[in-house]
């Protein structure tokens, strides 16, 4: 447990550093470098996956990998990744608009924040997966957003990226005390833009503990 904490406290302390250079101009393979240095710089192996920088239009896909293009003011930029330590993974993912933002893009990371919230708080030793999922998708659903949330809402971590429990609307999963999870409920407009927030938790007994901490902030400065 203590490797994977350590991960997540890896991947908090390199974003902070990384968000330095995030600022228009700046490619988002470029950007991603950055994050890769930081990475380093705190201990960290290096990443647990190839890491998804999606800006503008882009950030509408869910996998978007780093690209070419370059970062412009007002574009939304989706920033999942996650860091390898000692064989255990971290996985996180934060949204951040370049510039000031719209009064749209401020309404929608809200209604994601408190979708994540109502999903966290679900979350507790032997609860049914779907009914975690179910609390995401149903505050959505309350603006009419559910249809633009095209993934489940999260999956197990450990050493490997993705394991058990699949938290989904079709899982037949339960959590267990002891488990780390995501929970990462999104946004996805195409042609406008998406939206994801993602933490890592520790299922415990009474409730859960969150492993990562990165402020849940939109404008990144």
């Amino acid at each position: 447990m203590r490797s994977i904490i350590k991960a997540a406290n890896i991947a908090d302390k390199a974003l902070a550093d990384a968000l330095k250079f995030l600022n228009a101009g700046i490619k988002e393979k470029s950007f991603a470098s950055r994050l890769f240095r930081s990475i380093k710089l705190h201990g960290g192996d290096g990443f647990s996956f190839r890491p998804i920088i999606a800006s503008g239009k882009r950030s509408a896909i869910p996998h978007g990998r780093a690209s070419e293009k370059y970062i412009r003011d007002g574009d939304i930029v989706v920033v999942d990744f996650g860091v390898k330590y000692k064989g255990f993974c971290s996985d996180t993912t934060r949204t951040f608009v370049v510039g000031k933002p719209s009064k749209k893009q401020v309404a929608l990371f809200n209604i994601l924040k408190e979708a994540q919230k109502k999903a966290l708080a679900a979350v507790k030793d032997g609860v049914e997966c779907r009914k975690v999922d179910a609390k995401a998708r149903g505050y959505l659903k309350r603006f009419n957003l559910d249809k633009y949330f095209i993934h489940s809402t999260g999956h197990g971590i450990a050493k490997r990226v993705h394991e058990p429990p699949r938290i989904s609307r079709k899982s037949d999963d339960k959590l267990s005390s002891g488990t780390v999870i995501t929970i990462e409920p999104g946004i996805y407009m195409k042609g406008w833009g998406g939206m994801r927030i993602e933490d890592m938790t520790l299922v415990t007994k009474t409730g859960h503990r969150l492993l990562t901490s990165f402020p849940r902030k939109l404008v990144p400065k």
